[in-house]
């Protein structure tokens, strides 16, 4: 059944960012997350009871797997085709969704799992099972979220400064290409009314010490902007990952926005 406004509430957000959170989970390679299936048999418990069968899956391949590197090999690559079932299973469902909030949470989850499903696509493709170059996963993960919103006639570039030879382990992968997901994500829906800009992306190191820069040249946060008190999943994941990084973050509004994070190897 369609899904109209009066069915989207509270609770359906609540649920949409538990499974998320199972997600997240399962990219970092951690398979005893379950899912709430309510027995709704809605949308959301569809999508819950694949995302459950998928971990039970992974979880019982990876027990015998772990050991020998050319298995690891192979759990990153189931990884990353389950993440990309997941994705494709939300995409199947949004054809039924009405609603354009809904779709639009639809879309953003299933960015989300896309930046963590390339993670697990560059490790399987690696030499280094253990960590991956990080100026080619921003830069494929940039043209992934361009894809997704980008509109005919619509001119959003980007400009990456990032240091080459920078590797970093999926604990950090996960997070990084989540945060940089969230604000690119941000400057397509909120920056660019007139579908005209530019995104910088940069990273730098200086000894131990990280520093990554995404900014636009948009039309800029409104002066009652909180980040600390706004109740968007997408701010709110900003703020946690950068918590689970142990990273500061500090966000400027001069000419559009710019966040500057700030994170040790």
């Amino acid at each position: 059944m369609p899904l109209s406004a009066s069915n989207l509430s509270d609770h359906h957000k609540e649920r949409v960012d538990r499974i998320l959170e199972v997600v997240m989970a399962y990219a970092q390679l951690d398979f005893t997350k379950k899912t709430e299936v309510l027995g709704n048999e809605d949308v959301l418990d569809a999508i819950g009871a694949g995302i459950n069968m998928l971990g039970e899956e992974l979880e019982n391949s990876t027990v015998s797997l772990k050991e020998k590197e050319q298995l690891l090999k192979e759990v990153h690559h189931r990884v990353k085709n389950n993440l990309q079932i997941v994705s494709s299973l939300l995409n199947l469902q949004s054809d039924n969704v009405l609603d354009e909030k809904y779709l639009a949470m639809i879309k953003d989850s299933r960015n989300r799992i896309n930046s963590m499903a390339i993670v697990h696509e560059m490790l399987y493709a690696s030499r280094d099972l253990s960590r991956i170059e990080i100026s080619e996963y921003i830069q494929r993960l940039c043209n992934s979220v361009h894809q997704s919103f980008s509109r005919p006639g619509s001119d959003i570039r980007f400009r990456f400064e990032i240091e080459k030879d920078l590797y970093f382990e999926v604990d950090h992968m996960i997070p990084i290409g989540l945060i940089v997901n969230e604000i690119i994500s941000n400057s397509f829906k909120y920056a660019f009314p007139k579908d005209k800009g530019e995104i910088k992306i940069s990273l730098k190191r200086q000894d131990k010490i990280f520093s990554l820069g995404i900014e636009d040249n948009g039309i800029g946060l409104s002066e009652s902007f909180n980040p600390e008190k706004d109740g968007h999943l997408g701010m709110q994941l900003i703020q946690m990952l950068s918590e689970q990084m142990e990273a500061s973050i500090d966000i400027q509004r001069n000419n559009g926005t710019a966040y500057r994070i700030i994170f040790k190897d």
